[in-house]
């Protein structure tokens, strides 16, 4: 009996994982391009056993937070065959937090394990960044959403330092890290960790920047130079998303400090490098 009812529930749950539908919390902005499953791609890109153990690892560290934090389950909807280039986060009808992976991002040929870990955290980001929170319509309400940059910010400053935690170890690196690139990012970073997390960073806004024609290539030596009146709720340009990364990579208010659902100063770095950048972020109009 209880096996047959625990088939039933699985059974549902996948029915109800099927139904869910593409919110505008997503890592980035719809694009048309896709790598179907099956066809191999001529970067690297992740496995399908890649995708599925690092979502498995994802679901085991972040499970626990969103209990505490939300009271919620985390729910994880793997779409492998499913080649958009693409994951986005959403809400069941109990509240729960579901984010959405797709194949078609884990198979661009720019991805790497570490980015790929990085996205999961920016979608879980959505659930869990705090403020600043999307503004729902012409309404004035904050939604349950935190902001682009938010989750961006949450990804690299509270998420990924829960599977880098052993500064020594990650110096170690997969060979797809260049020694160029790493020496670079430490001499931005405060540890080896943050340093990884700056590269998974570097990988991420690159992808980003692939998918619109004409966007120059992020850079860890440069930083985006503008300054706004106003902050800006959706997806930022693929150099300031990098300087976000950055950001929360050396900010010291690790994920033992939360954010808060109101107040953007808590759980935050307010001053110097570990700032939210003001190319997407002020602190007078949010």
């Amino acid at each position: 009996m209880k096996t047959t009812l625990l088939m039933t529930l699985l059974a549902v749950s996948s029915i109800a994982q099927a139904g869910y539908k593409r919110e505008p919390e997503s890592c980035f902005p719809l694009s048309s391009q896709k790598y179907e499953a099956g066809v191999k791609s001529f970067g690297q890109g992740l496995t399908q056993d890649d995708f599925n153990q690092l979502i498995e690892s994802a679901q085991s560290i972040l499970e626990p937070e969103v209990k505490k934090l939300l009271g919620k389950k985390l729910i994880f909807d793997k779409r492998w065959q499913d080649g958009t280039v693409d994951a986005f986060a959403t809400r069941d009808d109990a509240n729960n937090a579901v984010v959405v992976m797709n194949g078609g991002l884990a198979r661009h040929p720019l991805m790497t394990k570490d980015a790929f870990l990085l996205l999961i955290c920016h979608e879980v980001g959505h659930h869990l960044g705090g403020a600043p929170k999307i503004l729902r319509g012409n309404s004035g309400l904050r939604g349950w959403s935190s902001a682009e940059g938010q989750a961006d910010y949450y990804a690299t400053s509270k998420c990924l330092p829960l599977f880098f935690k052993n500064g020594v170890e990650n110096k170690a690196f997969d060979a797809e890290i260049d020694a160029a690139n790493y020496k670079t990012a430490l001499s931005k970073c405060r540890d080896n960790a943050c340093a990884r997390i700056t590269l998974a960073g570097l990988a991420t806004s690159k992808v980003f920047a692939s998918l619109v024609n004409g966007t120059p290539e992020p850079k860890i030596t440069v930083s985006d130079p503008t300054k706004v009146s106003k902050t800006v709720y959706n997806h930022a340009n693929p150099q300031c998303r990098l300087d976000t990364y950055m950001s929360g990579a050396n900010c010291d208010q690790g994920p033992d400090v939360p954010f808060d659902s109101i107040d953007a100063k808590v759980g935050a770095c307010v001053k110097e490098a570990g700032a939210r950048p003001n190319c997407w972020f002020t602190e007078k109009a949010y």
